[in-house]
């Protein structure tokens, strides 16, 4: 189970190391008002370096730094892969940001402390009966103003209805469609709808969902059905490819239109000023200004005003 374990947590580091990814999970999962400030340059992914050793080895522990309208704010995400509810997630979660607090204020006394904003993804099959405020789980024998209050924003699979994540739709909709899947028929039957969630999606975030499937679900879903994802992913990068040359070939275009349209532009110019000395030198010599008008095409009335 250990290394079961540790798998699946670098499989999810890894889909969490891209910004893009984080973002979309943030913004089509997190209903708070703050997140709709926050977009993809703002994101800043956190070096776990300042926290405990007991903090590092859980690599499924996601921190990231994003820039508000306000202050930077730090975004924490325990990622839950127990198929069974833990109780003990509200303490643990607050264990872990007490240690970044404490490691922050020690590099750092100037102002107040950073705010941090803890999110849950759990995946498991049970119905999550964990409260969400840790004062829930502490005995009121004195006045509730001494007894830590802590919340965490839950993020339960179970819960999002397949509904909702077609009308969603994105990398993490996909994820959590076939994380709710727990059926290995249900698991390759899955991937159809999958490649409908997915199809909008950049390549790189399609091969970096195409490692994440193979790791989690290799030996459950058939490789044919992976093919379909891989196929995808290959079709897209290479559009993306097509679609950067054309608009290569186009700018390019643009520019020899552009140098030729200023030749002729610059040509015209230069005939036309040549046939206004001309026509003046014959104006002043006596010639008859229909003489002139056929000689240098100007009209009568332009050679007038000369």
């Amino acid at each position: 189970m250990g290394e079961k374990r540790r798998e699946y947590d670098s499989a999810y580091k890894y889909l969490f190391s891209n910004k893009r990814i984080f973002h979309e999970f943030l913004t089509r999962f997190v209903h708070e008002d703050f997140v709709g400030e926050i977009s993809l340059k703002d994101i800043e992914k956190v070096d776990k370096s300042f926290v405990s050793d007991e903090f590092l080895k859980r690599e499924s522990d996601i921190i990231y730094k994003v820039k508000t309208l306000k202050e930077d704010v730090y975004i924490y995400i325990l990622v839950e892969f127990q198929s069974t509810v833990d109780k003990t997630i509200p303490v643990r979660m607050l264990l872990y940001i007490l240690q970044m607090y404490d490691e922050l204020y020690r590099n750092s006394r100037k102002g107040k402390l950073p705010a941090i904003f803890p999110v849950l993804l759990y995946n498991g099959n049970e119905k999550w009966t964990v409260p969400v405020d840790i004062s829930e789980l502490i005995e009121g024998t004195i006045p509730l103003k001494y007894i830590p209050a802590f919340r965490y924003y839950p993020v339960i699979e179970n819960e999002i209805s397949d509904g909702v994540l077609r009308r969603i739709k994105g990398i993490m909709a996909a994820i959590i469609y076939l994380e709710k899947q727990k059926d290995e028929k249900l698991l390759s039957e899955a991937i159809d709808t999958v490649i409908e969630l997915i199809k909008e999606e950049r390549p790189q975030q399609l091969k970096m969902f195409t490692v994440w499937l193979n790791k989690m679900f290799r030996h459950a879903i058939d490789n044919k059905e992976v093919k379909k994802i891989t196929g995808l992913t290959e079709v897209k990068s290479m559009i993306t490819q097509i679609a950067e040359q054309i608009e290569a070939r186009g700018e390019k275009r643009g520019m020899e239109q552009g140098m030729e349209q200023g030749m002729e532009r610059g040509m015209e110019q230069g005939m036309e000023k040549k046939a206004r000395e001309d026509a003046l030198r014959m104006k002043e010599k006596g010639y008859a200004l229909k003489d002139i008008a056929d000689i240098t095409g100007l009209t009568e009335e332009e050679i007038k005003k000369l």
